[in-house]
């Protein structure tokens, strides 16, 4: 019987607002026994300077206060090792209210100023515990004051008060009843949203997902709240209890820290949209590693803010690895056709060379307009030729996007997916710093840069060690903006003699392990379309480091209020000089010819390499510059370059080709060599022949000149 009324009083009046293990009731407790303490010291104080019987009463009211000093002395660390009490509960207000009625008493009765006591050990315990405790306290209080009132009339044979006494009596009913009302509909809303809460946790617990809550320590670290059943699928029962541990213990080691991380960045994010980081989970045996997606954000809960973090096990997504394997096969698709589009290029640069022609020719506007669309459908067709390259990819991807600081989210998630790929002895740190310039470049090539960086990293890496991934804001020594991406790894390196080599397409070093050669040779093709550069520095066991650099985008030169550039007929060359210009194809030579002619250089055509030597030696020292194709007969623009420059030949060159990036097309770049992309448009062929003709632009000798033919 003991124990159901103990337990009864627990459930039913005690945990109505109150958790077992709610630290802040049990500061609330050690506060209220503090604090009767005091209450009690100043009390006694009052009663031995005012109370008329304070001396006759002694020998009782000095040990029963000091009894009750010494309780709430001893119930504080009690209160610590157990919040709830049923004892506490019941005897704690009888004890109050005995005292304070026996110091009333001795005050002279019921008209004492001790009286307000009652009201405060009513509102105190339905502070502490609600309604409950608020009607126990309020009886107890009502009979103690009726007593001292028998007690004053009969033992001290002094008159009572009848109306003070009436009024007290409302008072102590009155009152607390209005606040029990008040506490009654809180403590519904109260209820209702507890029952909210447990309903939440009943579906946490019961669902599927495995799910884990967390917050911050005193130290600001993060700390598990609760974990559902589900969790221990992941961490395949190794833990007992995740409560209070760190949310590290649900993935690797090497994965631990950015998870500590997400988690804090989660809780600490103003924004309420959610998070998501992708890790590799705990795995029994020696099987691979669980590929895990982890999703958080955070809500308020209980006057506080949580953070609720949803785990997805992806090991067995197909479409992750069909994804990260589609992506590479852009990659080896857009090296494979570069030679397709070479002839079309060419058709194309006949169209928009003849148009231009004309275009120069013609003074009416009508027939001006029309050409300038026929300009426009060529170039736009050119777009689409260099498209081909990045076959299979939706128009959306493929089409040009301006990569800025709004796509963090979308750099986070290609470096998590990569993540994922990674063996479990290998580390992956990643830094997006902010206000990231605007670069035009698609989404696909920047996530093929970034996988093939970090695929090529961890090949390097066969015992522990970690990648580091950087996409920040830097400037150059003009002060302008660029996207500087490295990718740093602490694996076996590259040796001096291959740095030169390691991106030449279908070059590897690891073509037993199945390398195909063709990732970095993928990156640099990507870089150079875009104008930037790649640096490579390794040292053996000392690990690599990759760093490309792309320029912000900047805003093109217009000459009009409608930001077009100047027709063909305005153009004029900044200098006039003799070009030898060099092409196997009679069109694209006669086209070439004809719009440089029109601009006012003095031309010199040569139909192959060999034929182009032979005009050098007969007109020595006549050359200003060479405007040369790639692909032609007998010898073709490469070989050429090579045998100027080992002659010591030292014209600014530069090359027009159809073709897209190719082993041997990247050995130009090794002789200081200016590669335009076939077809080229008027505007652009004058300005690059402009800039290669400044004083300040003259082209080194390279350092060997004897390069072998290839």
């Amino acid at each position: 019987m003991r124990n159901i009324l103990k337990n009864y009083i627990v459930q039913h009046w005690l945990l109505l607002r109150k958790r077992p293990q709610d630290q802040s009731m049990i500061r609330t407790q050690i506060q209220q026994a503090q604090a009767r303490i005091l209450f009690g010291i100043a009390g006694t104080c009052y009663l031995y300077l005012h109370a008329p019987l304070f001396d006759r009463f002694l020998d009782i009211f000095l040990p029963l206060s000091a009894l009750y000093f010494l309780y709430n002395l001893a119930i504080i660390p009690r209160i610590r090792r157990q919040p709830l009490s049923a004892f506490r509960a019941l005897f704690g207000p009888a004890f109050d209210i005995l005292v304070v009625g026996l110091g009333m008493f001795i005050d002279g009765g019921h008209g004492s100023g001790i009286y307000f006591m009652l009201l405060i050990i009513i509102f105190g315990n339905a502070f502490r515990y609600g309604n409950a405790l608020l009607l126990y306290s309020q009886f107890l209080s009502t009979i103690s004051l009726i007593l001292v009132s028998i007690a004053t009339l009969s033992i001290l044979q002094q008159s009572i008060d009848l109306t003070l006494l009436f009024w007290q009596l409302i008072g102590l009913i009155v009152i607390p009843l209005y606040i029990y009302l008040v506490g009654e509909k809180a403590e519904k809303a109260f209820l209702g949203q507890r029952e909210a809460e447990e309903t939440s946790l009943r579906l946490l617990d019961q669902g599927p997902l495995p799910v884990f809550t967390f917050d911050l320590d005193e130290q600001q670290e993060p700390r598990v709240l609760y974990a559902n059943e589900t969790v221990n699928q992941i961490l395949h029962d190794e833990f007992t209890s995740l409560i209070g541990e760190r949310p590290d213990v649900l993935c690797l080691p090497e994965d631990g820290e950015e998870m500590n991380r997400f988690c804090k960045q989660t809780l600490l994010s103003l924004r309420g949209q959610p998070n998501v980081l992708y890790v590799r989970g705990h795995t029994p045996a020696d099987d691979k590693p669980l590929r895990l997606m982890c999703t958080a954000t955070h809500i308020h809960w209980r006057n506080r803010n949580i953070g609720v973090c949803f785990i997805h096990d992806v090991t067995e997504r197909e479409s992750l690895r069909q994804e990260y394997e589609h992506t590479h096969r852009q990659g080896y698709m857009s090296t494979l056709v570069a030679g397709i589009v070479h002839d079309f290029r060419n058709i194309l640069t006949s169209i928009i060379g003849h148009a231009e022609v004309v275009q120069m020719e013609t003074t009416d506007k009508h027939i001006r307009q029309q050409l300038e669309t026929i300009i426009e459908a060529g170039e736009r067709g050119s777009a689409m030729v260099t498209h081909l390259l990045t076959l299979g990819k939706s128009a959306s991807n493929v089409s040009e996007t301006m990569i800025s600081d709004d796509h963090r989210q979308v750099l986070e998630r290609i470096i998590g997916i990569a993540r994922l790929q990674l063996p479990a002895h290998i580390r992956l740190k990643y830094t997006i710093g902010s206000h990231l310039p605007t670069v035009a470049i698609n989404l696909v090539e920047i996530e093929q840069l970034l996988l093939n960086l970090i695929n090529n990293a961890a090949q390097a890496i066969s015992h522990n060690g970690q990648i580091n991934v950087s996409v920040q804001r830097e400037f150059d020594a003009r002060q302008q903006e660029q996207l500087i991406i490295r990718v740093q790894d602490n694996g076996s390196g590259i040796a001096e003699e291959d740095l030169d080599k390691v991106t030449r397409p279908f070059w590897t070093s690891r073509e037993k392990e199945g390398g195909t050669g063709l990732g970095l040779a993928m990156v640099q093709r990507i870089v150079r379309i875009h104008n930037g550069t790649l640096h490579i520095t390794s040292k053996p066991d000392r690990g690599t480091t990759v760093t490309i650099r792309l320029p912000s985008r900047m805003p093109s030169t217009t000459d009009s209020e409608s930001g077009k550039s100047p027709a063909p007929a305005h153009i004029r060359a900044a200098k006039s000089c003799h070009i030898l210009l060099v092409d196997d194809a009679p069109d694209v030579l006669n086209i070439h010819a004809a719009l440089l002619q029109k601009i006012g250089h003095r031309i010199t055509t040569a139909q192959n390499g060999k034929d182009a030597l032979q005009k050098i030696e007969q007109e020595t020292g006549t050359f200003d510059m060479i405007i040369t194709d790639y692909r032609m007969p007998e010898m073709d623009g490469l070989e050429l370059i090579i045998e100027l420059r080992h002659r010591g030949i030292n014209l600014p060159i530069m090359m027009i080709t159809a073709y897209g990036e190719d082993e041997r097309l990247q050995q130009v770049y090794q002789h200081h060599v200016t590669v335009l992309r076939k077809p080229v448009n008027l505007r652009e062929l004058n300005a690059q022949i402009t800039q290669a003709l400044r004083p300040d632009q003259s082209t080194p000798l390279p350092e060997s000149p004897h390069t072998p033919h290839p």
